[in-house]
């Protein structure tokens, strides 16, 4: 694999991926997809999808038909086989116990949203299996920073339900994605966040 820009994906390698990973989930997931619509296709956006469980992000990346971008903990990096495979899959590297302090983060995602490409942000921050947690609004309010550079001044956030029923011998995967959420600026990240957290327990609740 040739050198890897720390904040630009590689393409042909995401989509190699995300076939192969296609041809071995539908052995066992079957994966049902509603309110694509709701979904921005052009243009940034921060995907804010529940966290319960790895496959989240492969599920992810399975659901959205372009390249996605993704916060990914600080750990992934830290050794240079892990490094290059996940910046090649649009890992972005975040130290969840001091986002603020993560400066060439908030650049890579700066340049990233600058180029009109899309973020994925898990905003539990990790898993929690079973239940919504609380949303992490230190990262949100800085994301919100970066949307007064965009054309379009207010990055809509999109909340993202995952739901895991098990249908043996697989399992089924209903994903809902809801309407996108916008604000005016960092201010309000605090309560954008508990929109963002509301709507995807809205979203997660049984059929």
């Amino acid at each position: 694999m040739s050198r890897v820009n720390p904040d630009r994906l590689s393409k042909w390698f995401y989509r190699t991926m995300r076939w192969l990973t296609r041809q071995s989930f539908q052995r066992y997931f079957r994966l049902a997809v509603e309110g694509l619509d709701h979904w921005p296709m052009q243009g940034p956006a921060i995907l804010c999808p529940k966290h319960q469980r790895w496959e989240d992000v492969p599920i992810v990346g399975l659901t959205f038909p372009r390249p996605l971008y993704y916060v990914a903990k600080v750990e992934l990096f830290q050794n240079l086989a892990s490094r290059t495979l996940v910046q090649a899959l649009g890992g972005i590297p975040l130290d969840r116990q001091r986002p603020q302090a993560t400066l060439s983060t908030f650049r890579s995602l700066n340049r990233i949203l600058q180029r009109q490409e899309q973020i994925v942000l898990f905003p539990e921050g990790t898993y929690v299996p079973g239940q919504v947690g609380c949303g992490k609004h230190r990262f949100i309010q800085l994301l919100l920073r970066l949307q007064t550079h965009l054309p379009q001044k207010r990055l809509p956030f999109i909340p993202v339900g995952i739901r895991y029923q098990p249908d043996p011998p697989g399992c089924r995967v209903r994903v809902r994605i809801g309407l996108p959420i916008t604000t005016d600026g960092p201010e309000q990240a605090g309560n954008l966040t508990r929109q963002i957290m509301a709507a995807i327990e809205k979203l997660q609740a049984p059929d």
